[in-house]
């Protein structure tokens, strides 16, 4: 790998020392398939050409020292780590790593790291994934271990959902590791298994447009959703004891219709969008596979209107970023990521690309009084490829 801006910073606040190992790993877009990972179903995301870059090296002693550029802050702990108490900050992330490995294995020495990235936090683009990922595979790399992908995948989710207390699905911390450029990754997250499906939209750009609205998903509605979910699969469950239902996956359109007067309104409703969500995903492969545009923007459409109507975690800011998308230009546009702020996803036109990005911006600061920041994102290795050719 290239001389990398997180070497430079590890330079630059430690001094000279061995040289370092550096890992990068990219955030991600998830086309399609929100809150469907968690319910075992299927999601199509795509890592894109931002990432979090680590360079660590090692000490003679078992101390460790990180500093991340993004808030300008170090943090240090001693291994064996004697706390796994949560600090509420990023270094969280950090901790949640090392304290998975740690259950594992013994970490014989301490290191000395830096962290760099250009993921924009808290825009639903997985920056915790990216940062969990490098970080990972940077540990595996200085210490010389050997953890094979998906098991390396597994143990950043623990760390994310047993440690920091999102209760997050797979597909972050896979696309993170696994995605390729020029591709989306369709993913059942049950099997753990994917497919790589061609992103070649002729004539047409994805841009991301951030709200600016910070959602803290640990504190969030996300664990409440989450919840709902569980409790509707064990409502169904036991009214349909026949048919093996362990999650939403496995619940049909039909079986669903034939309760909607009797399973409780909000429940169903979180049901409703998990099942369609679910078709949806395999209704969008199909259409990146005729390169067909129109019927990818409808397809991002009905996703946020689901989101909005029937999970219910979008916010005004994020409709109007869609609304104003879709009646100026958009083939399409929806909310992405968890919900409760964040980001919008919007597919438009590459001859319009520069004249819509000013426009929504600019209605955007009319109606809130603030910044939307719009960012072009194209697809990227994931750290998988990034590594290992």
């Amino acid at each position: 790998m290239r001389e990398s801006k997180a070497v430079d910073l590890l330079r630059e606040r430690f001094g000279p020392g061995p040289k370092p190992v550096v890992a990068r790993a990219p955030g991600r877009v998830n086309l399609i398939g929100e809150h469907t990972d968690y319910n075992e179903g299927y999601v199509l995301p795509f890592a894109i050409d931002r990432y979090t870059e680590v360079a660590l090296r090692p000490r003679i002693d078992r101390t460790i020292h990180v500093y991340t550029a993004a808030v300008d802050e170090t943090f240090s702990t001693h291994l064996p780590l004697r706390t796994t108490k949560r600090q509420g900050g990023w270094a969280d992330y950090l901790i949640g790593v090392l304290w998975t490995f740690s259950q594992a294995i013994s970490l014989p020495h301490g290191f000395d790291g830096a962290i760099w990235g250009n993921v924009p936090l808290g825009a639903g683009l997985s920056s915790s994934a990216s940062l969990e990922v490098a970080f990972a595979v940077a540990l595996v790399r200085l210490y010389g271990l050997e953890v094979d992908g998906l098991e390396l995948v597994k143990l950043c989710q623990r760390a994310e959902a047993d440690f920091v207390g999102v209760p997050c699905g797979i597909m972050d911390q896979y696309a993170a590791y696994f995605g390729e450029a020029g591709k989306a990754l369709f993913l059942d997250t049950r099997a753990l298994r994917h497919k790589t499906v061609p992103l070649q939209l002729q004539g047409t750009a994805f841009i991301i447009v951030d709200s600016g609205v910070r959602r803290a998903l640990a504190s969030s509605g996300y664990a409440a959703r989450r919840r709902e979910c569980e409790e509707a699969t064990r409502w169904l469950a036991r009214k349909f004891p026949g048919r093996g239902i362990r999650a939403l996956r496995d619940v049909d359109q039909e079986m669903l219709e034939g309760v909607r007067e009797e399973m409780p309104g909000t429940l169903w409703k979180r049901v409703r969008h998990v099942v369609e969500e679910n078709a949806r995903v395999l209704a969008m492969i199909e259409a990146l596979e005729k390169g067909n545009p129109e019927e990818v923007g409808y397809l991002l459409c009905s996703s946020h209107a689901s989101l909005r109507d029937l999970f219910e975690v979008s916010i005004p800011e994020i409709d109007f970023l869609v609304d104003w998308g879709v009646k100026h230009g958009a083939m399409g546009a929806r909310l992405v990521g968890g919900g409760f702020g964040g980001a919008t996803l919007h597919l438009v036109p590459s001859e319009r690309e520069e004249e819509y990005v000013m426009g929504i911006g600019s209605a955007y600061r009319a109606r809130f009084g603030r910044d939307a920041k719009v960012i072009g994102v194209g697809t990227g290795p994931g750290a998988k490829k990034w590594h290992h050719g």
